[in-house]
């Protein structure tokens, strides 16, 4: 790394102090003129004095403004002629640098917030996100809440956590944004659309479908951008298509499919693929089956990119249709199109592989293939977040296989595991981890029908108190349409606890609560709804006699 220093000897007719200082103040008006190459040559004349730092005890050259304008020239310089490493390299040095100077808040959190983005640019984010955590605070303590420089900074944080994986906190910094550019002036210093755009994605990831819905409806009625402007719009129609808006959702992506301009660009097999995921929850399988068999013969790069997904939409659909041979055909195409470095694509299929075998009863072939799943993640270069809830689900499966064996200890061993990752990742009132808090419970209430009753009790009382204090978590996301599926679960399980504790009143009213939730007809809880029915009639008549 060049080592630039502001001490140097003079040379000849070259090293004057006016003289450096006109070389970098000419290079700085180059690059505001465009004229990037000349700019670079003229401030280098000055950094290569400034390279001899080492060989003397030194004169000043410049004034300490003055060479970090002519870092900060020099990097613009390099940035614009696509030598990004230089540039960090040199925002490292000046970093270093101010911080050397008196009364240095102001400039140190603009190189860091600077140095920060660079980095982040460069998809280190790790390295970024400290630099930008100390750049807002500092900022935050220099000035007030709504300075320019304090909203750029946590936008930057924001999409920072967001590409690490850390929803939550990137979700509290876009809300403090949000909240801004809705009390805040008008000429916010930050892209609204885009801020609402992301914030859209995050809440949808998050489960919150009204405010992704919301987000994005924002973002939408700001866009001009065309090709961000369909981003958005197929953003907002998979958020209307997981609210159970189907006409709006599908409206949506016709428009989008019918745009010329949109033509073989991934937007448009983007919009192909979630209409099929539509179709499917319609009903119309056969007609997402053609389109999407359509889409994977096609010759397209473009294309290429939505395969994987549509090779794992077509296994699900065989396996549905207990047509496992078809499947993992289907789920090896999965695997042969994803990319050796995808440590997510090649998770998903062997998982999905792995669920096929089961659906089959190959209960032995699919722990093997899921242990070489946490084989490959233990091995991979990637790490965090994500790799740690992708562990998680592959436990999760792990559970659900061993339960199918009847080895309630193992499968209670892997989904507490999972349990645990996801409270540390995604927090204890996460609707992902108040599922797995429930899925535990069941593990424990089928354990405790095989114990004689005075054992079972104690068990059974507490399964019930977690699933009641889950149930109060669903309730007060404040979001009844999305988690009705939830709500509807956990009720049906706490009627089975009633009836198995000979309370039938009890079990009645959660079999009324259980009635007035709308449920797709084909769900798998249907039946479970109707063999409880079957249960508390079979107690009302025994109470009764």
């Amino acid at each position: 790394m060049m080592n630039f220093s502001p001490w140097s000897r003079k040379k000849e007719g070259q090293g004057s102090k006016q003289y450096n200082s006109a070389l970098i103040h000419k290079s700085a008006l180059l690059v505001t003129m465009g004229n990037h190459r000349l700019a670079a040559s003229t401030v280098n004349k000055y950094l290569e004095l400034a390279l001899l730092s080492d060989e003397m005890a030194g004169n000043l050259i410049v004034d300490d403004l003055d060479h970090i304008l002519a870092l900060d020239a020099y990097v613009a310089t390099q940035l614009k002629l696509g030598n990004v490493d230089k540039a960090i390299s040199v925002f490292k040095e000046k970093l270093a640098f101010v911080k050397t100077l008196p009364n240095n808040a102001a400039m140190k959190s603009d190189t860091m917030h600077k140095l920060g983005c660079l980095l982040a640019s460069t998809s280190d984010h790790e390295s970024a996100l400290p630099l930008l955590n100390e750049a807002l605070n500092t900022r935050k303590y220099v000035h007030d809440s709504k300075h320019t420089s304090v909203l750029e900074t946590t936008w930057a944080v924001a999409a920072t956590n967001h590409n690490l994986g850390d929803d939550e906190k990137a979700l509290k910094e876009y809300s403090v944004l949000l909240e801004k550019m809705t009390n805040g002036p008008k000429d916010m210093p930050v892209d609204s659309v885009i801020i609402h755009n992301s914030a859209g994605k995050l809440f949808f990831e998050d489960g919150q479908v009204d405010k992704a819905v919301h987000s994005f409806r924002q973002a939408l009625h700001g866009a001009e951008n065309p090709q961000l402007k369909a981003e958005i719009t197929l953003n907002l129609a998979n958020a209307l298509s997981a609210r159970g808006e189907a006409d709006k959702a599908m409206e949506l992506y016709t428009q989008l499919l019918q745009t010329k301009a949109l033509k073989k660009t991934n937007i448009f097999y983007l919009t192909r693929v979630n209409k099929c995921l539509l179709l499917i929850k319609m009903g119309e399988v056969e007609e997402a089956k053609e389109i999407l068999n359509k889409i994977v013969e096609t010759r397209s790069s473009m294309a290429n990119d939505v395969k994987g997904s549509i090779y794992l939409t077509l296994g699900n659909l065989a396996v549905s249709d207990r047509n496992i041979d078809e499947a993992l055909s289907y789920f090896e195409k999965a695997l042969d199109v994803a990319e050796d470095d995808d440590v997510n694509a090649l998770a998903h299929a062997k998982r999905n592989i792995a669920m096929a075998y089961l659906e089959a009863g190959r209960t032995d072939k699919a722990i093997s293939t899921l242990e070489d799943v946490l084989e490959d993640l233990s091995n991979s270069d990637v790490e965090g977040k994500s790799v740690n809830l992708l562990t998680a689900e592959i436990w999760n499966c792990l559970a659900r296989v061993y339960k199918k064996k009847d080895d309630l200890s193992q499968a209670k061993n892997f989904a507490k595991l999972a349990l645990q990752t996801y409270k540390s990742e995604l927090g204890e009132t996460n609707p992902i981890t108040l599922r797995n808090v429930s899925n535990l419970q069941l593990l424990l209430l089928e354990e405790a029908e095989g114990l004689e009753k005075s054992e079972a009790k104690s068990m059974i009382d507490a399964a019930k108190y977690e699933l009641e204090e889950t149930l109060e978590a669903f309730v007060s996301l404040n979001d009844s349409w999305t988690y009705r599926l939830d709500v509807a679960s956990l009720k049906t399980n706490l009627g089975f606890v009633a009836v198995w504790q000979g309370k039938p009143k009890k079990a009645r009213k959660l079999v009324r609560q259980i009635k007035d939730i709308e449920l797709p007809p084909e769900h798998s809880l249907v039946h479970r709804i109707t063999v409880l029915e079957d249960r508390v009639v079979e107690l009302e008549n025994k109470k009764a006699k």
